[in-house]
């Protein structure tokens, strides 16, 4: 009878030790592990390659938590979700940023989460939902966008250049090349031509002012009326010397037009304004010695006293 009550005695003590473990145990895994964790997720709308589950999630670099699960999620705008475990005594924020970073060339990610705004107010679930941190591209994702638009710009640029060095256009060029070149030649040639041009351009300006006022005094002894008549018409003559001024400053004739005329015509030209301008002289004088003539189209100069 003893020997049973002492086997009975050992086994309450059995079975109490390992109800005991096992109650302690549960106590562990859901107040040591479970309440000590919060869940989060991450949306990524890039490649997850070299991530894995339970990989390292850091916090300014520093383990705070664990990858629990990565699914495919079709219906947000970024495919690919990653579940988080973090540590509760951890506060992420809603300025949380999370990204994906590699351990040197080994191809293993782990999650970065930064946020550096100490106001910013704390990420917390609503409704039973799990919080969303927010995702930022990775630095391999940033590089490979920026070589795919370096590499896209360049092949434009490219394309730009054939286009522009094209047979067609050389041909076009060398040929405006050669215009220029024989202007230039014309133009050196007949420096001095057009040099005296110039200056008798510039006497002749001079004479003609000198006329105009002239010919202002004698309008001014016969009347208002043709003083205004006068002064009226050389208004319209300064207007259109100002609008050919201003058509020669824009640069409306096309150079090519310019050193289209062969040399003879540049020579004809030359002495047609040459003539022109000696006939320009001496009608001036005539003006000069009696402006009345100008308007009443008396021919001759007027003898003076003692000539008849």
């Amino acid at each position: 009878m003893e020997g049973r009550v002492h086997y009975l005695v050992v086994g309450i003590f059995v079975a109490a030790f390992i109800a005991g473990i096992m109650v302690f145990a549960f106590w562990l895994m859901k107040y040591g592990t479970y309440k000590q964790m919060q869940s989060y997720v991450v949306y990524f709308d890039e490649s997850v390659a070299g991530l894995n589950k339970d990989a390292a999630v850091k916090y300014m670099g520093v383990d705070v938590g664990t990858v629990e699960t990565i699914e495919v999620d079709t219906s947000s705008s970024k495919p690919v979700a990653v579940y988080l475990k973090i540590d509760h005594e951890v506060k992420i924020k809603t300025d949380a940023v999370a990204t994906l970073k590699f351990y040197g060339m080994t191809g293993l990610a782990y999650v970065e989460i930064t946020g550096h705004d100490p106001n910013a107010p704390l990420l917390r679930a609503e409704n039973g939902v799990i919080p969303v941190i927010a995702s930022a591209p990775s630095f391999y994702a940033q590089l490979d966008q920026a070589l795919a638009t370096i590499a896209e710009e360049f092949g434009k640029t490219s394309e730009r250049i054939e286009r522009l060095l094209s047979d067609q256009n050389l041909r076009h060029l060398t040929n405006t090349l050669t215009h220029i070149e024989a202007f230039s030649g014309a133009l050196d040639t007949h420096k001095s031509d057009i040099t005296a041009l110039l200056q008798k351009a510039t006497s002749l300006e001079e004479r003609a002012t000198r006329t105009l006022l002239a010919i202002d005094r004698a309008t001014a002894a016969f009347g208002p009326g043709l003083g205004t008549e006068a002064k009226k018409a050389l208004r319209e003559i300064r207007s259109v010397a100002r609008h050919l001024d201003k058509t020669l400053t824009r640069g409306d004739y096309n150079l090519r037009t310019l050193s289209t005329p062969t040399l003879e015509k540049l020579n004809r030209l030359i002495e047609k304004l040459t003539l022109l301008s000696d006939q320009t002289g001496q009608t001036l004088r005539q003006i000069e010695q009696s402006p009345s003539d100008l308007l009443f189209k008396r021919g001759g100069v007027r003898p003076g006293p003692g000539e008849e």
